[in-house]
């Protein structure tokens, strides 16, 4: 049994230490650190320390490129978009060029920038990546006069343009069409088995986690274009059901059931995260709920985001931290030894 949760909360050593100790105590055996672009340019010896702390706790380690380019989850911010502006996403307008503050997932500069993120996480000698909601960019635009609604997206870049053209045989499209769905989640598929070949050979096991949807705003849609990625060990997704307004039973029974068929398919090990930040007071118990119902879906990798009810941070802190963390650490202790 995995059970796990994620760390942002601290970068002075002694207080990591003894965080991942309660982590440990807590039922915890492994934990996911963010790497952020913060973490690469100023802590960069730190993070070095504090992957080899988290050994000495008995933790196994992955690592998360945490909101690098804007393009993976997190909420912190990226020091690449401001750097490249010409190597940021271009939206579907046709008034102009417009880009978004993310990294183009086919621009070699940011995939250069990624490489020296991995080669950079293996030095660590963490055991792990988890690429975490790797999406592009997709909204909806109000014209001022009319206020005509339109979808919005990325990337229509020259690279990408060339791409489209090359696989479709005719210039990319401003309208999100069937063949602009299918190229987007083209474009994050190559990119993922891209990152998790290279970390591959770097020694580095690779975890992915999904948004726990099929709608192709969010990028992939097929669930499985991802599963097939052989250098991908652990396939997950992310049923939270506060943030999404469903019902607890039934959103994490069904996605962990998505998560185990396309695992046994392709052979990965299934991951199911637990929603542990922006937990309204006395609803904490669907915690336990939620880690009961992926337990008995079959999933034996669970993980939490994040640490403590993600007391940390002002902006998705849990609404009683302490209480979440005591619904978590109740569960995990009862399945640890299972």
């Amino acid at each position: 049994m995995k059970l796990g949760a994620s760390y942002f909360a601290n970068r002075i050593l002694r207080h990591v230490r003894e965080d991942m100790k309660k982590m440990t105590d807590d039922g915890c055996n492994f934990v996911v650190h963010t790497l952020s672009e913060y973490d690469t340019l100023y802590h960069s010896g730190t993070m070095v320390d504090i992957v080899k702390a988290s050994h000495e706790a008995g933790l196994e380690v992955f690592l998360d490129p945490w909101g690098v380019g804007r393009v993976f989850g997190g909420e912190s911010f990226s020091t690449f978009v401001k750097l490249y502006p010409h190597c940021r996403q271009r939206l579907s307008f046709s008034e102009g060029e417009i880009r978004t503050y993310k990294a183009c997932l086919n621009s070699k500069t940011f995939r250069d920038t990624m490489l020296a993120w991995i080669e950079f996480a293996a030095k660590t000698k963490a055991e792990g990546i988890l690429w975490d909601e790797p999406h592009l960019f997709f909204g909806e635009f109000t014209s001022l006069f009319g206020g005509l609604k339109r979808d919005i997206w990325g990337c229509t870049c020259s690279v990408c343009g060339d791409i489209f053209k090359h696989t479709y045989g005719y210039e990319m499209p401003l309208d999100f069409t069937e063949d602009v769905k299918a190229f987007r989640q083209m474009t994050i598929v190559n990119f993922l088995a891209y990152l998790a070949n290279e970390a591959s050979e770097k020694g580095l096991k690779s975890a992915v986690c999904l948004f726990p949807k099929t709608d192709p705003r969010y990028g992939i849609y097929e669930w499985e274009k991802v599963a097939t990625i052989k250098s991908i060990h652990i396939f997950g997704s992310d049923p939270y059901w506060y943030s999404y307004k469903q019902d607890v039973t039934e959103f994490v029974s069904r996605i962990s059931h998505d998560v185990i068929a396309l695992s046994k398919k392709y052979n990965k090990e299934p991951q199911i995260w637990i929603q542990g930040y922006r937990v309204p007071a006395n609803r904490e118990d669907e915690i336990t709920t939620a880690i009961d119902v992926a337990y008995n879906s079959g999933i034996r990798n669970i993980a939490t985001w994040s640490f403590e009810g993600t007391d940390c941070m002002t902006y998705v802190r849990s609404e009683r931290p302490e209480v979440v963390w005591h619904n978590v650490r109740n569960a995990y202790l009862k399945y640890k030894n299972i």
